[in-house]
């Protein structure tokens, strides 16, 4: 690596450091403020607060590392401009790409630490967060009520409600199954349980009474236990009650696959795992805006000006981010246009950017 090389990292990597230090303190004590009163009940110290708060904070960061890289990139380059080492590598032949490789080699490291975030760190420390706002004994433990109308699922020929959802999606409450007729014409059998457990790979209901409906009478059978045999994966299940953040790439691809294969019609596990796979690539491009951004006029505009427009450009990707995710969601678009769509269009504006620096 040649000396300019080395001063253009090792700036990136400074500055980049710095804004995310700035972006982590300030949402932490924001967190401190907005969290102080605790959550109305159980015991909330001041030790607890401090905890909680820093649990958050890998979330916080998997989130604003892309606006970090690109504060980050155009500070150092505003910078280097004031100073015209810009200028003078210009002059000795460099081109914009040339510029980029040293600051997109911390994009690299970004994106590392994203992912690592995103599969190592959060799906621990985030449900320990809930568990302790909630005053529970350890993540997963508590139970989550879905609500009076409960959660509604299908499954193949089977409408299920379930009321309650803990231990990490292996245990239910309150179900109602309704075995659906073929074509949607009836309902044969309506079975409730208080509970339903998964073990050993396999559910079994408990305290169960099952409803046999035929077209002369409703016969009633009561048993205590009985094996359940629907291919439901407690992760999945828990995905309702916890945001899909916690869940892996592997477990998010079974959920997935689950979700495209059977009846059970969403698009938010399929949009969790394609932002999961590219959002820790938004980095890069952020870093493709932000170098031609500032060598088209390395003179013309403030580093404020410059570090605003960096800020407007990054709510703006979020923006985005958001309303197609709503969109997809809501079944308007596919989640892997939904997800990509965004990056492509900055990607394309880097395009032009570099064709006319």
């Amino acid at each position: 690596m040649k000396r300019a090389d080395r001063l253009l990292f090792r700036g990136m990597l400074l500055y980049s450091s710095l804004v995310l230090a700035m972006l982590l303190t300030l949402v932490y004590i924001a967190q401190l403020i907005a969290k102080s009163s605790g959550p109305g009940h159980g015991v909330w110290s001041m030790t607890r607060l401090l905890s909680y708060a820093a649990l958050q904070l890998p979330d916080v960061a998997y989130d604003v590392i892309p606006l970090a890289l690109l504060l980050g990139a155009l500070v150092w380059m505003s910078i280097l401009s004031g100073h015209s080492e810009v200028i003078a590598l210009r002059m000795s032949g460099w081109s914009v790409w040339r510029l980029e490789q040293p600051l997109l080699l911390v994009g690299l490291l970004g994106a590392g630490l994203m992912f690592a975030l995103g599969e190592w760190v959060i799906p621990v420390t985030a449900p320990a967060a809930e568990a302790m706002w909630a005053n529970t004994g350890e993540p997963g433990a508590g139970f989550h009520n879905m609500g009076p109308r409960g959660l509604w699922l299908r499954y193949g020929t089977q409408i299920i409600q379930v009321g309650t959802v803990g231990d990490g999606g292996k245990i239910l409450q309150n179900l109602h199954i309704a075995d659906v007729r073929q074509g949607m014409v009836g309902i044969s059998a309506i079975t409730t349980a208080a509970e339903a457990v998964f073990q050993g790979g396999h559910w079994y209901l408990h305290d169960v009474r099952l409803f046999r409906i035929t077209p002369d009478q409703i016969q009633m059978t009561a048993v205590t236990e009985t094996p359940w045999p629907v291919a439901l994966h407690p992760a999945t299940l828990s995905s309702f009650a916890h945001p899909t953040r916690t869940m892996t790439l592997p477990i998010l691809w079974q959920s997935y696959q689950a979700l495209q294969s059977g009846a059970l019609n969403m698009n938010r596990f399929a949009l969790a795992f394609w932002r999961r796979v590219s959002y820790p690539w938004v980095g890069l491009v952020m870093i493709l805006l932000a170098v031609p951004f500032v060598t088209r006029n390395p003179r013309g505009g403030g580093l404020a000006a410059r570090v605003m427009a960096g800020l407007v450009l990054g709510l703006g990707f979020h923006f985005l981010t958001e309303m197609s995710g709503y969109i997809s969601v809501s079944g308007g678009i596919p989640p892997l246009a939904a997800t990509l769509l965004p990056i492509a269009l900055f990607a394309a504006v880097a395009g032009v950017l570099h064709r006319f620096s």
